[in-house]
């Protein structure tokens, strides 16, 4: 019980984010609400969130996350979608509860709605100017209704950013360039986001898409300071305590009960001597236990060893299978190791000969071993090679029933921006393991990490002259598709 238990403090600790649900009362009604906030809970940027027509908290949670993994405190409420009165007063009584919490900063508030919540957030501030954000944000929102003149909108006076999928089926983009232009004239700072192929539901970019309307939110609220201290959920996980800290109690625990029997023990009688087989069959089982601690010590230290001829021996005869030797010596026989664990090497050998048996496409040994296997993306010295191992594990359970490598290359560009935010930083981490931690990097170290995953699923891929990535479809080299949603810094 005390393993279990330190077990779920552990992954508790490991969560990089607190939920609070609550209950807010208007009018003698209540209603439910969620705040998502990032770990350490402290005041921060609060971001209220309003979803659309047929939504509810239990569907709001990936949305919420991608905006709080930046730092953002995102609330969502479970507000009346039939009736806009019942929405005013249940909105207003949120914003007074949210003024009122100390993880909230109430300098930097921003609202997003989409569709519904929306059009529910825009004509609330409207009719309550007082109570106007530092930002607002319209996802797939109505935009100009007919009738409506500028004296409608006269009351509002908050910066606005409107985005709007170019295939909306439900609500025409017409309207809310309209909606913008309108708004411009009155001399309200207000930005367009048009973007191309996507629907009323922004799907398949939806993530992405939350993502950088999080980071818009950030920036506009704090600034652009702010992204140089940003902290990723990945880093807190990975500064995290260890589990075996959590292990502790119990080990105490065992220990005592241990002692506690010995000295409870009753006083056996004189043992009878045993017989020479019993004694050669208890040297036997020692001379056993012995090899197989040995072998368990080779297989546990080993690859937390440098990179060493010593230690590559020792892999090569117990670590390495047969089948993945003719990996191991390609990798082994480069002069990048020096500095590296032996982990590092085993996990590209291991994961990359595992991953070309998984695939759906197939590689010859060249590209496979250039473009693949190869830790080397930059060629840079000192150039970080322990990567493959987190990457894979993100990236290979969302394509692995992908046919080709067009396919998955862009279901991984899509992931892999919902993960990281292109910045413009004076130091950005340039390096595959650091912009994985601190999940913010620049384009350039952008384009590295793109090589990096696209290799860890096994699609064969490179940086070009223009530092560009590219990747093999089988035929030719082709260049990657762009990150989704771009510009939004």
């Amino acid at each position: 019980m005390l393993l279990f238990l330190g077990a779920l403090f552990w992954a508790e600790w490991q969560d990089p984010f607190s939920r609070k649900w609550f209950t807010v009362f208007a009018d003698g009604h209540s209603f439910k609400c969620v705040a998502v906030l990032p770990k350490p809970v402290r005041p921060c940027p609060v971001i209220i969130y309003a979803h659309s027509s047929g939504g509810n908290l239990m569907n709001d949670g990936n949305d919420l996350r991608q905006m709080a993994e930046l730092g953002l405190a995102a609330v969502s409420l479970e507000f009346n979608q039939t009736n806009e009165v019942v929405f005013s007063v249940q909105f207003q009584a949120l914003l007074n509860y949210i003024g009122q919490q100390k993880w909230a900063n109430t300098n930097a508030i921003a609202w997003v709605g989409f569709s519904m919540g929306a059009n529910r957030m825009f004509d609330f501030v409207l009719q309550h100017p007082e109570q106007r954000p530092q930002l607002l944000v319209q996802l797939s929102g109505a935009g100009l209704q007919e009738g409506q003149t500028n004296n409608h909108l006269e009351s509002l006076h908050c910066p606005t950013l409107l985005i709007h999928g170019e295939m909306d089926e439900t609500f025409p983009v017409a309207d809310t360039k309209r909606l913008a232009l309108l708004l411009q004239t009155n001399g309200l700072p207000v930005e367009l986001k048009i973007i191309s192929g996507l629907s009323h539901g922004m799907e398949p970019e939806r993530g992405v898409v939350f993502r950088s309307i999080g980071e818009y939110c950030l920036t506009h609220l704090v600034g652009e300071e702010t992204w140089q201290n940003h902290h990723s959920i990945a880093r807190w996980q990975a500064e995290a305590p260890p589990f075996w800290l959590f292990c502790l109690p119990a080990a105490v625990w065992g220990i005592g009960w241990i002692a506690w029997r010995r000295y409870r023990r009753p006083t056996l009688p004189e043992k009878i001597k045993p017989k020479r087989h019993v004694l050669t069959l208890r040297w036997l089982a020692v001379f056993l236990a012995t090899l197989a601690l040995v072998e368990t010590a080779i297989h546990l230290i080993t690859p937390h060893c440098p990179v060493s001829d010593r230690t590559v021996s020792l892999a090569r005869q117990f670590l390495v299978q047969p089948k993945e030797r003719a990996d191991f010596e390609c990798l082994t026989a480069q002069s990048i190791w020096p500095g590296e664990k032996m982990r590092a090497l085993l996990d590209h050998v291991d994961l990359a000969g595992y991953n070309r048996e998984l695939i759906n496409w197939q590689l010859d040994d060249k590209i496979y071993r250039d473009y693949v296997l190869s830790p080397v993306i930059t060629g840079k010295p000192g150039e970080q090679l322990n990567w493959r191992r987190p990457l894979w594990e993100e990236f290979y359970p969302r394509i692995r029933h992908e046919s080709s490598p067009e396919d998955a290359t862009k279901i991984v560009v899509r992931h892999l921006r919902e993960r990281v935010t292109i910045a413009a930083l004076p130091n950005p981490p340039q390096d595959v393991p650091n912009i994985w931690l601190k999940q913010i990097t620049d384009v350039v170290g952008f384009e590295i990490i793109y090589v990096a995953a696209l290799r860890s699923v096994g699609v064969p891929a490179r940086l070009d002259a223009s530092r560009q990535a590219d990747f093999w479809d089988g035929t030719n080299w082709c260049v990657a598709p762009t990150p989704p949603v771009m510009g939004w810094q």
